[in-house]
C-alpha cells in the first residue's frame, strides 16, 4: 500500500472521519505488518492535522473572547487536553 496524501485544505470533520476509519483498520488486526504500519503513519498525519486545526480554532476563539473583553478568569475546558500535551 502506498502511503497516501492529506488534501491540504480537509474540514476538520473529514479528517477525523478519516482517522477513526484508519483505527478500525488497524484495530482489525487483519492488516499485514507493512500495510498496518503505513495506515499507522497515515494516522499519525492525520492526527496531527486535527490537533492543528483545534489548535487555530481554539486561538480564533481566544481572540473573541478577549476582544468582547470577557477574558477574566477565562479558561476554555474543551482544550485544557490540548495544552497539557
Amino acid at each position: 500500500m502506498a502511503a497516501k496524501k492529506i488534501a491540504k485544505n480537509i474540514k476538520f470533520e473529514d479528517a477525523l472521519s478519516e482517522l477513526e476509519q484508519q483505527v478500525r483498520l488497524l484495530e482489525s488486526g487483519e492488516l499485514p505488518l507493512e500495510e498496518a504500519l503505513d495506515i499507522f503513519r497515515y494516522g499519525v498525519e492525520l492526527s496531527k492535522v486535527c490537533t492543528s486545526k483545534l489548535e487555530t480554532v481554539k486561538q480564533e476563539v481566544e481572540k473573541i473572547v478577549v476582544a468582547n473583553g470577557d477574558d477574566a478568569d477565562y479558561k476554555l475546558e474543551a482544550f485544557q487536553d490540548l495544552e497539557a500535551k
